[in-house]
């Protein structure tokens, strides 16, 4: 073969072979392209089919934006329908962040030209502010006046972001009075936080600013709060509502009717007066709470958008402490005011009858001792049966009695009558108080028991602790002769909807049971003596109404005496002097109200408490026409 046909032949075989590797080439690309196709269709189908609805879901969520609607809080009665506690309209300054173009401190600085803004609502909205979204409004100044509404309605248009709002604000009509049975709301602070997600209902309060802080207030939220609802907005990549899809309306918070008798309340509260103390009253066959009054007292509106720094703190220092809810909280010795308790106690053992007696000479000495534990009356009441004992509150009566029943069957029997324990109200932060009991004396001083102390417990002193709500309750058993309610201040509950009533379920306690009916008989009537018998310690306020008191006054010693001194008033500074009780019931046959007053450092149970008693009872008796007018007297007569 010539050298050209190898040539040619060279040139057909490289030829052939660039079109196969062409050809080659070409099938591999065809099928990348193809694998690839087909791998971008599985992934369109994946996407488009398998995950259509998360995506769409996540697609949804950030387009359409589902926003809170918080509910209007329920109002709260007293029982006849006065209103405690209601929403009032307030308009509000608000500064939201998404909307402005400027910084905040230039838009305070402009608005601190047109309105006053104090440093402390500068600060109280940066402390707000930091904690909240952009889209949502903080406020700058609250609860603006009509002058300032007129001068920024025609300011505003200059800055973005700034507007007025209106808001339903909490507002107590009847302001200081009976604020620490309604208690009052606040705005959401870290504590209520932790509560909130301990309890996890987070979702009631996604918008809400305030909750119940104290009293009714806290101890209803549940019932008052109501449920959120929510919109359905649709929004846009900034985060702007462009349309409103659909809304979710909240249910408002149920009504409450609480069994205050806000009447009863103003005259307990006129008639203690600049005491330091307490006054409270039941209805004896409910256990309805008529009056609920401690002293000194506060105005609850001042803490509903904030109290300012120096009103709290003029409220904190107060050495009167207006915080302190003394009915339910205040734990003082009760003095002679458990005696008729006592006295059933010795009964229901048989230490004593109703017509046996002691002999009572000034003082009372343990077998063995030489220590004397005085009487009142120094010169002693001679022989004194249970009527007398009661009537002439002789506290050798008593001392003996105690002695022989022995400290811990004593106070066992005084539990039934709630005496140490909590009533078991429904208002949050009731006392437990103190029962005094070796037990009790080891586990907290770590120190024996010994008889003497035994023997002051006969007369409500030793390591007794008592609230006026125990005292009161104690003395509703006796008046209804050992069958009585656990006391409540919540009567009912409206559905603001239907406006349909719901009334609270009174819960009987476990009843007190003596072994003949004559014991009751006895200590009553010894408790109407103390009122309307010729040496009754409280006979001075039993003139002048037409039915009769059964009382018991108390005058619990707050410093010792020394063996042989005598108390002397005059040398004590005031946080030394006596505490002051009295309670009662009227009618005695047949009671319609309970009444316990604790006057602090007040001296004398008969001569300061008692009258106080007598005006609320007799306001009471008398529907509210003619208070009684009792001669005031600072004579400390005993009890």
């Amino acid at each position: 073969m010539s050298f050209f046909s190898k040539t040619i032949e060279r040139k057909k075989r490289s030829k052939a072979q660039l079109q196969s590797i062409f050809r080659n080439r070409t099938f591999f690309v065809i099928l990348l392209i193809l694998a690839c196709f087909s791998l971008l269709l599985t992934q369109l189908f994946h996407l488009q089919v398998n995950l259509h609805k998360k995506y769409s879901t996540l697609s949804d969520s950030n387009r359409i934006q589902l926003i809170p609607m918080p509910p209007t809080r329920g109002h709260i009665f007293d029982r006849n329908g006065v209103v405690l506690a209601t929403n009032i309209p307030s308009f509000n300054l608000t500064i939201t962040r998404q909307n402005i173009s400027q910084p905040t401190d230039e838009i305070i600085q402009t608005l601190s030209q047109w309105i006053p803004i104090s440093e402390q609502e500068i600060n109280k909205y940066q402390r707000i502010d930091r904690v909240t979204s952009r889209q949502t409004p903080v406020p700058i100044k609250e609860q603006l006046t009509e002058e300032e509404i007129h001068t920024l309605s025609v300011n505003l248009y200059q800055l973005d972001g700034v507007e007025i709002t209106s808001q339903l604000t909490r507002h107590y009509p009847e302001y200081n009075s009976a604020v620490h049975a309604l208690g009052y709301v606040g705005r959401i602070d870290a504590s209520d936080v932790k509560d909130i997600e301990a309890k996890n209902i987070q979702n009631q309060y996604l918008t809400l600013t305030h909750i119940g802080k104290k009293g009714a207030e806290k101890s209803f939220e549940d019932i008052l709060r109501g449920t959120m609802g929510f919109e359905e907005v649709e929004t846009n990549s900034s985060g702007r509502i462009i349309r409103r899809l659909e809304q979710t309306l909240p249910t408002p918070g149920q009504d409450i009717y609480l069994t205050l008798d806000i009447r009863l309340q103003r005259i307990a509260e006129e008639v203690l007066g600049d005491h330091t103390g307490a006054i409270v009253a039941f209805d004896p066959k409910t256990g309805e709470v008529l009056a609920f009054v401690s002293k000194p007292d506060y105005n609850p509106n001042l803490f509903v958008n904030g109290i300012s720094h120096t009103d709290f703190s003029n409220l904190n220092n107060d050495p009167e402490k207006p915080f302190l809810n003394r009915v339910m909280q205040g734990r003082y010795p009760p003095g002679s005011t458990i005696k008729p308790q006592i006295a059933l106690a010795g009964l229901e053992q048989g230490i004593i009858t109703p017509t046996s007696t002691v002999s009572c000479q000034g003082y009372y000495q343990l077998p063995g001792s030489k220590h004397k534990f005085r009487d009142w009356r120094r010169w002693g009441h001679g022989k004194v049966n249970l009527y007398l004992s009661l009537v002439q509150s002789c506290d050798i009566y008593y001392y003996d009695l105690a002695y022989k029943i022995g400290i811990t069957p004593m106070t066992d029997y005084l539990k039934q009558f709630s005496l140490g324990k909590p009533t078991g109200i429904d208002l949050l932060g009731e006392s437990h108080g103190v029962s005094p009991t070796p037990a009790y004396k080891r586990q907290v001083f770590n120190q024996p028991w010994y008889d003497g102390e035994t023997v002051t417990a006969g007369i409500g002193q030793s390591y007794w602790l008592t609230t006026p709500l125990q005292v009161n309750q104690a003395t509703t058993i006796v008046a209804q002769r050992g069958k009585a309610f656990i006391p409540h201040i919540l009567k009912a509950t409206r559905n603001p909807a239907t406006q349909e009533l719901t009334s609270n379920e009174l819960v009987p306690i476990e009843p007190v049971k003596v072994s003949k009916p004559e014991y009751w008989q006895g200590v009553i009537d010894g408790m109407v003596g103390v009122v309307h018998g010729s040496q009754g310690t409280a006979r001075r306020i039993g003139t002048g109404i037409n039915y009769k008191i059964a009382g018991k006054s108390g005058t619990a010693q707050v410093k010792s005496i020394a063996q042989n001194a005598v108390y002397n008033r005059a040398a004590l500074a005031k946080k030394h002097h006596d505490h002051a009780w009295f309670t009662a019931f009227a009618p005695a046959n047949d009671p319609s109200i309970v009444v316990t007053v604790f006057v602090e450092n007040g001296n004398s149970g008969s001569g300061v408490a008692a009258p106080l008693a007598k005006e609320v009872i007799n306001a009471w008796m008398s529907g509210f026409k003619a208070p009684a007018q009792t001669p005031s007297t600072n004579v400390r007569a005993g009890e």
